[in-house]
Order: structure tokens, then sequence, then C-alpha cells
């Protein structure tokens, strides 16, 4: 039924139901009746336990942290998939910079001229590095040659 542009508009009229708070609980009421809409649900039992207080509790760090407390610098620790010694914590200060920095340097130039050059004239070739990976004397004797400069830059 369409309605006109002089007829009144009607209000909707009440609801039958309202929520109210109980015991920290909402509950459905009835208005016609005036009772509860639907049982109530279960109540827990057992109180919350208290926590001691902040000052109380002892204090842990998750994970060991990565600054060194007394120089200031990151520490580095080493994973059993490169270091025969792992886990250890080295400090990375300058000294570590010096001679790790210059290895790690060196080959990433070394591997990018390898990579380039293979993929520009021998594309097959990019599949020997990740063969030589998989083969264990290889990845054992990387493994020994990175824990031999690690225990220089650690021991210096």
């Amino acid at each position: 039924m369409a309605r006109t542009a002089g007829s009144p508009v009607t209000d909707v009229p009440p609801s039958r139901y309202k929520v109210v708070e109980r015991d920290r609980r909402l509950v459905v009421i009835d208005t016609v009746t005036g009772k509860p809409a639907s049982a109530p649900g279960p109540v827990p039992a057992k109180p919350r336990p208290e926590r001691p207080a902040a000052s109380e509790r002892p204090v842990s760090e998750p994970e060991p942290r990565r600054i060194d407390d007394r120089s200031g610098a990151q520490i580095l620790t080493t994973s059993p998939v490169y270091d025969l010694k792992a886990p250890r914590r080295i400090v990375m200060d300058d000294r570590f910079n010096q001679k790790i920095g210059k290895a790690i340097g060196g080959w990433l130039i070394t591997l990018f001229v390898a990579f380039t050059i293979a993929f520009l004239f021998f594309p097959w070739l990019i599949v020997l590095p990740f063969l030589v990976i998989l083969q264990p004397g290889l990845r054992a004797a990387a493994r020994k040659w990175v824990t031999a400069r690690l225990d220089e830059v650690e021991r210096s």
C-alpha cells in the first residue's frame, strides 16, 4: 500500500523484549510477562586466583639480549647451520667488523660476479651452487671454515 504525501507517519510499536544487566550478565526480559525470556546461563563457581603484585613477580627475559651491556655493540648468536660450536654469542664490535666484514664483502662481490657471468653465458650453471650445498662433504668443510673464522674473531 502506497503512502500519500499528506498522510501521517505511524510510530514503530514498542518491542516485546528488552535487555537488562543482572549480576554482570545480560538477561532478555519479556515485557508482557515481566519474566526472563530464557533460562539464565551457568554461573562460574570459582573466582579467579589472585595474581601477585608486579614487584613480587620474577623478571625473566624470554630471549637473550641483542645488545652488549658493556660496549653497546650488537651480539651475534650463531646457528648450527653454519657454526659447529653453536649456539654461542659473539659481540660484534669494531674488531669483528674489520675481520668478518671484509670477508663477507669479498664473498658477496665474488658471488655476484660469478652469478652474473653464469646467468649471461652459462644459464645452466646457476643450478651448480645449489647442488654443491647439497653435498655433505662440502657443507661440512664450509661449516668448519666458518667456525675457524668465528674462533679467530672470538679469540682476538
